[in-house]
């Protein structure tokens, strides 16, 4: 999102960035000299008062600003901010990084999710989504008609290869997870199978943080496994972290299409991921890494034994992985994808209005 807002400046479009609580990792669009506006009650989970707080900020936000298309990145935002948008006859785009009512969230939530986001459909211009997967489950929930929907896949800039960048303990390759540590993702399984793994060489870096973590680095005390594991916590240059790794893996009850795998393979690191949402666009099973199925315990310990054992093996996944990343996966056209929607979307409405 924030690369897609800094692109939209510099192109010389207006850019008004609302968000819950402020996060550090918004000051490149403060030195975009990009507004960065803060609504704390904006939450992610549901709360009546907060909401309606929301609302009616919002509602003040986008009467004073006046944009020509309100586009809303998160369930709870992509919510309320269409309702306004609409109501104040404004056109909007939802982009769906995951839905939540997609396989593996719990039942009850998934039902919640989906009553919603049919209910909302009506004040939604076009939905876009970043994979196959989540447009198809979006058709067969009857969640909106096709003419609304289009799948722009998640796209980030090349960065240039560093010259001295080398990978650390060639002894012992290093794998490397970032996630946060909160649901849905699945750090726990990662270090149950390589608990499994201790005859073979290996080390684990954990980039990220959550309420997840402190139990996480107790297992890894507990298991005796202090000096194969680290918990890097939040970092703003992972680039650097995966240049010098050799494996990458991402475990997850669910998903939409991962920044993070494609992060890994732009430097050309073979991955093994859950089989969930839209990662199996990004990975081909034995192409570019592997991909096994929530709770398959057995065949994951069987991967990451097999690449961690396998150099030649690691190489080869990891060029298909770069290859894949350029051939599909580059920010510009999917940058150019999203204008034309948000351009779209603004003509649809003028059109509705003649």
């Amino acid at each position: 999102m924030e690369a897609l807002a800094i692109q939209l400046k510099q192109d010389g479009h207006e850019v008004t960035v609302v968000t819950g609580c402020y996060q550090p990792s918004l000051w490149r669009l403060q030195e975009q000299q990009i507004p960065v506006i803060s609504i704390p009650a904006l939450q992610r989970a549901i709360h009546v008062t907060k909401d309606f707080q929301t609302f009616w900020q919002l509602r003040a936000l986008f009467k004073s600003i006046q944009p020509d298309v309100v586009a809303t990145h998160s369930s709870k935002a992509g919510v309320i901010g269409r309702i306004v948008g609409s109501l104040l006859r404004i056109p909007t785009v939802f982009t769906a990084h995951s839905w939540s009512f997609t396989e593996g969230v719990p039942q009850k939530k998934k039902l919640l999710y989906h009553r919603v986001e049919k209910s909302v459909q009506l004040f939604t211009t076009k939905i876009i989504t970043v994979s196959e997967y989540d447009r198809e489950l979006a058709l067969m929930k009857k969640v909106a008609p096709s003419h609304k929907l289009l799948t722009i896949h998640n796209g980030i800039d090349p960065i240039e290869k560093s010259s001295t960048t080398e990978k650390t303990c060639m002894e012992q390759p290093v794998i490397v997870m970032v996630a946060r540590f909160e649901v849905p993702k699945r750090q726990d399984a990662l270090l149950k199978a390589l608990e499994e793994l201790t005859d073979i060489p290996w080390q684990l870096q954990l980039i990220g943080d959550g309420s997840l973590r402190p139990a996480l680095e107790e297992f890894v005390e507990l298991h005796g496994l202090t000096n194969r594991v680290t918990f890097l916590g939040n970092q703003l240059d992972v680039h650097s972290y995966l240049e010098k790794s050799h494996l990458f893996v991402l475990l997850s009850d669910w998903e939409g299409l991962p920044i993070s795998i494609i992060e890994a393979m732009r430097v050309g690191l073979p991955i093994i991921a859950t089989n969930v949402g839209g990662v199996k666009e990004l990975v081909s099973d034995g192409g570019n890494g592997f991909l096994v199925e929530r709770e398959d315990n057995e065949l994951l310990k069987k991967r990451l034994h097999q690449l961690l054992m396998d150099v030649a093996l690691r190489q080869q996944m990891g060029e298909a992985s770069e290859r894949r990343y350029l051939q599909n996966f580059t920010f510009t056209p999917m940058y150019q994808k999203t204008v034309t929607v948000y351009q779209q979307a603004v003509l649809e409405l003028a059109k509705k209005g003649d």
